[in-house]
C-alpha cells in the first residue's frame, strides 16, 4: 500500500510540476513585463498618465513580445548574426558570465528548437550487461561507413531517464535488436516517467 501511494505521489508530481512551472513563469512574466515598457517611456522622456497605470502589465507584455520579434527578425539576417556573434565573443571573455550564458543558451536551445533526428522505431538492446535490457531508439543503419565493422550494424540512441536528450549513441548489430510493438511517442513517455507509464495501460502507473 505504501509503495503504491509512493508511485501515485511521484506520478502526480510528474503531472503537476510542468503545469506549476508554466504558471509560475506566466505570473512572473506578467508581473515584470512592465519594466521594459517603463524603461522605454523614461528613455523617450514620456510620463505615465494615471489612467494608463492598470494597463502597464499588458502593455509591457506586448512591448516585450514586439522586442523579441524584432530581435528574431534581426538575427535572421547577416548583419544581425554578425552582431550576435560579436556579442557572444565579448561575453565569452568573462569567465563566470561566459559559463552562465552558455548554460542558459544550451537549455533554451533544447526547449525551443526541434530536433533534426527522427527515430524510426523503439527497440530493446542487451545493455549494459548480459541479461539486462535497455530501451533504445533506432536512428539509421551504418552501412559501410565504419570500415572496421562488418555489415549489418545499426546506430541506436539509449536514452536516460527522465531526460531522454541526455542519452548516448551506440552501434550494435542489427540482429541484437529486439523489436517492440510500441510507438516512439509511447516509448518516450515511458522514459520520461522513469518507467511508471507503461504503454497500453491508459497511461496509468504500473501496479
Amino acid at each position: 500500500m505504501i509503495r503504491r501511494l509512493e508511485r501515485y505521489f511521484l506520478t502526480g508530481t510528474l503531472v503537476l510540476l510542468p503545469i506549476a512551472v508554466v504558471i509560475y513563469l506566466g505570473v512572473w512574466v506578467w508581473d515584470t513585463s512592465d519594466v521594459f515598457f517603463m524603461a522605454l517611456l523614461r528613455l523617450l522622456g514620456v510620463g505615465v498618465p494615471p489612467w494608463l497605470t492598470p494597463l502597464l502589465p499588458a502593455l509591457g507584455l506586448l512591448s516585450t513580445a514586439v522586442l523579441i520579434l524584432l530581435v528574431g527578425m534581426l538575427a535572421g539576417h547577416w548583419l544581425g548574426r554578425q552582431l550576435i556573434t560579436g556579442l557572444e565573443h565579448l561575453v565569452n571573455l568573462v569567465p563566470l558570465v561566459r559559463d552562465v550564458y552558455n548554460a542558459v543558451k544550451q537549455i533554451s536551445s533544447s526547449f525551443f528548437t526541434r530536433p533534426e533526428v527522427h527515430f524510426s522505431r523503439a527497440a530493446l538492446v542487451e545493455y549494459p550487461r548480459r541479461g539486462s535490457y535497455s530501451l533504445c531508439f533506432v536512428v539509421q543503419k551504418v552501412e559501410d561507413r565504419f570500415k572496421p565493422l562488418p555489415p549489418g550494424h545499426t546506430v541506436v540512441v539509449v536514452p536516460t531517464s527522465p531526460v531522454p536528450a541526455s542519452g548516448f549513441v551506440i552501434v550494435v548489430p542489427e540482429e541484437d535488436l529486439i523489436p517492440l510493438d510500441m510507438k516512439v511517442e509511447d516509448a518516450l513517455r515511458f522514459v520520461v516517467s522513469a518507467g511508471f507509464l507503461l504503454p497500453g495501460n491508459n497511461n496509468s502507473p504500473a501496479e
